[in-house]
């Protein structure tokens, strides 16, 4: 249900949403803004770390351009040999002088500074194979390297004359052969990166990670082979890479495979190891940067590049945004290796993202503000509304108590006080008439009129016992506070148990069960209201306050009966009374008055007894014919509640004093006179009332069809 406070904070939310709303979008249009311009500088940057791989790999291609154009030039001269044409097959210039290769390989290895090692390697070239393979003479195969030692010093290894398929033989070694191809003639291949041959006599963690290009050369028109120069490359970018950052940098740059495999390493102590392409040890892989600890955000890109991804992409780590871009490396010379940069995307949009949270928190505070006092409004117009609703509720189900009238607001104020001025008149009217009977009325929606129906009810009258003396001994306004006291005390036990007080009678209260709203056992609930109405009475004349004021105790006289009778409007069209009326009325009302001749406080008729079986105790008391009635009843006292510990019950002296009733009605007035001589019964009033009559009838016995009633003579 909408009220003012939730309608007030809907609004202001809806509002604040919007607002915020409106700006996140300004926000994300302007991050993405940002991150379209840092994915260019990514890829700018991507591609200077690729250019920068590509001219370490260039200065092996350039020393085997340079010993070409030597070649061409005559500044290394082989002798001439035979052609092909001559002799039918390519055969072996004459060699080129150790010294002046050596001296040449020398000065080109100062030159190029990223150049571990310049190698050439030869034979006598017989042929080309079936599978393109070149066949080389069983001897005379040579090798000269000038290499650059894991300290820096340049030296010169040489291998002349090797046999053919002997362990020195360096025509065997894979690099020899990748270029000795015919499919590959005057072509420079490339091999990917593995431990350097120079330092394999050093442990794997200090052994340099080299490239090589090979190319095999040819002399001049002749043709003939002069063999296969190879050039090893350290790239210091590779190790570089990973491992320098300028401080504050949240860029991780990489270099992998398309496998996922690192180039580089990410940490200094990562290691590099020989690996097969899902990362397991492997004689035959590749080498590979094996880290320690992979950050999830690198290794997400590497996922990125083992799917076959490049350019730039958005990937999560840990709920975190992350852009990363791969560009190829040295296409064309490495094995499909990527150069990779990891950054989180709140580098870019960090900025951003702080000044829109700072927005909205200043944001929320202004809505905070204004829906503080605001809903303090709403909750006090609101307050001021809920206390009218309760009002008028209360007022549809007849309560009538005064309520606050307290609001900031003068509108409302005026409401509330107007509501109070009806309470107070309605307080008043139900102070005349039967709250239950109003109530009725309203909700049946019709205005009462003259009229009544027969209706089964249970009615109780009671009586202040000697309350005319009671009266005479008090000043009147000690007696009306005392009356009053006594009424609410009896009108709260009665309500208890859902008796309607029909009327107060002076001291005397006509009570109605079942009217004006049905109630199940309505019998036993007047059993229960006339036991409750003593209890009540007894409690009043031992307070306390009862004694204070120097008042005799009060003693109530009760008659329950239930019947059928008229209830309805009776009285005049413009002057109504809600009432019952009917024999059943008079009886009720000649019980109670019978308590005074046996001297009893609760007396019921046989309807009420029946009604309510064996849930209260009852004791017979006598068969009477109340005045103005020919025909006999039984009459019963209410002792108590059935299994109630406090309940007088059925105790040896009442059952006595009914096996007496029943020898008087069988006229045995003497045995009847010897059962109730008990001592015990001295201060019993019926036991003492039936005994006088059996003397009375022992002088003057009744007549012959005398059925044991007694015929009251007053009421």
């Amino acid at each position: 249900m909408l009220t003012l406070p939730r309608f007030f904070a809907v609004t202001v939310g809806v509002l604040a949403l919007l607002a915020g709303t409106i700006l996140t979008l300004a926000v994300q249009t302007a991050g993405r803004a940002v991150v379209q311009i840092g994915e260019a500088s990514r890829d700018d940057r991507a591609a200077r770390v690729a250019k920068a791989v590509e001219t370490d790999l260039g200065a092996g291609e350039r020393a085997v351009s340079d010993f070409e154009q030597a070649l061409g030039a005559g500044a290394i001269t082989p002798a001439a040999g035979k052609t092909a044409a001559q002799t039918g097959v390519y055969s072996r210039p004459p060699p080129i002088e150790d010294a002046d290769l050596q001296r040449y390989l020398t000065v080109e290895l100062i030159a190029l500074r990223g150049l571990t090692d310049l190698t050439l390697t030869s034979g006598i070239f017989e042929r080309y194979g079936d599978d393109g393979t070149m066949v080389l003479a069983p001897t005379e195969r040579r090798q000269i390297s000038v290499y650059r030692d894991a300290a820096g010093a340049i030296k010169t290894r040489t291998v002349t004359d090797a046999p053919a398929g002997g362990a020195a033989d360096p025509t065997q070694h894979d690099t020899f052969r990748a270029a000795a191809q015919h499919d590959r003639k005057g072509q420079a291949i490339w091999s990917d990166i593995a431990f350097s041959e120079l330092d394999a006599a050093l442990p794997e963690a200090q052994r340099r990670k080299t490239m090589t290009v090979q190319k095999a050369l040819f002399a001049g028109d002749s043709g003939a082979f002069i063999g296969v120069l190879r050039a090893g490359i350290v790239s210091d970018t590779l190790d570089r890479m990973g491992l320098e950052r300028a401080p504050g940098d949240p860029h991780r740059l990489f270099i992998a495979d398309t496998t996922g495999r690192l180039i580089t390493r990410i940490a200094p102590d990562d290691e590099y190891r020989i690996v097969n392409a899902s990362g397991q040890p492997d004689p035959d892989g590749d080498l590979r940067v094996h880290p320690r600890a992979l950050p999830a955000p690198i290794a997400a890109a590497l996922g990125f590049a083992h799917r076959g991804g490049t350019g730039g992409t958005r990937i999560t780590v840990n709920g975190e945004p992350y852009l990363a871009t791969l560009v190829p490396v040295a296409e064309g010379r490495a094995q499909d290796w990527l150069a990779g940069i990891v950054v989180p995307e709140s580098f870019y949009v960090g900025t951003l993202t702080a000044a829109r949270d700072r927005l909205l928190v200043l944001l929320v505070a202004i809505v905070l503000v204004i829906a503080g006092v605001g809903l303090l409004g709403a909750r006090a117009v609101g307050r001021g509304v809920a206390t009218l609703i309760r009002s008028t509720e209360a007022m549809r189900q007849f309560q009538f108590e005064a309520g606050a009238v307290d609001s900031p607001f003068g509108e409302v104020r005026g409401a509330l006080q107007s509501v109070e001025r009806a309470k107070t008149a309605l307080r008043a009217m139900v102070k005349y008439v039967p709250v239950g009977l109003v109530r009725r009325l309203y909700e049946s929606g019709h205005e009462p009129v003259l009229g009544a129906e027969v209706t089964e009810v249970s009615l109780m009258f009671t009586d202040i016992a000697d309350f005319t003396t009671h009266a005479e001994s008090l000043p009147p306004a000690r007696l009306a506070e005392a009356l009053g006291n006594y009424l609410a005390a009896a009108t709260t036990a009665v309500e208890s148990t859902g008796g309607m007080v029909d009327k107060y009678i002076g001291d005397a209260l006509m009570v109605l069960w079942n009217v004006p709203s049905p109630i199940a056992a309505h019998p036993a609930a007047a059993c229960r209201a006339a036991l409750a109405c003593d209890e009540a009475t007894r409690a009043l004349g031992d307070s306390a306050a009862w004694r204070a004021a120097d008042l005799p105790p009060w003693r109530t006289r009760f008659g329950l009966h239930a019947d059928s009778v008229l209830v309805g409007n009776f009285g005049a069209p413009d002057r109504l009374s809600y009432t019952a009326m009917g024999d059943g009325v008079n009886l009720a009302a000649r019980l109670e008055g019978l308590n005074k001749a046996y001297g009893t406080t609760i007396l019921a008729s046989e309807a009420i007894r029946d009604a309510v079986g064996d849930a209260f105790v009852f004791r017979e008391i006598d068969r009477v014919a109340v005045k103005g009635k020919s025909r006999a009843i039984a009459v019963f006292e209410l002792l108590g509640v059935a299994g109630d510990p406090g309940a007088i019950g059925k105790s040896p002296l009442v059952e006595r004093y009914e096996s007496a009733l029943r020898t008087a009605r069988e006229r045995q007035f003497q045995s009847a006179i010897t059962l109730l001589a008990d001592s015990d019964l001295a201060n019993d009033g019926p036991s003492q009332v039936l005994a006088t009559r059996c003397r009375a009838w022992l002088v003057s016995p009744p007549p012959a069809d005398w059925d044991g009633t007694w015929v009251a003579t007053s009421k």
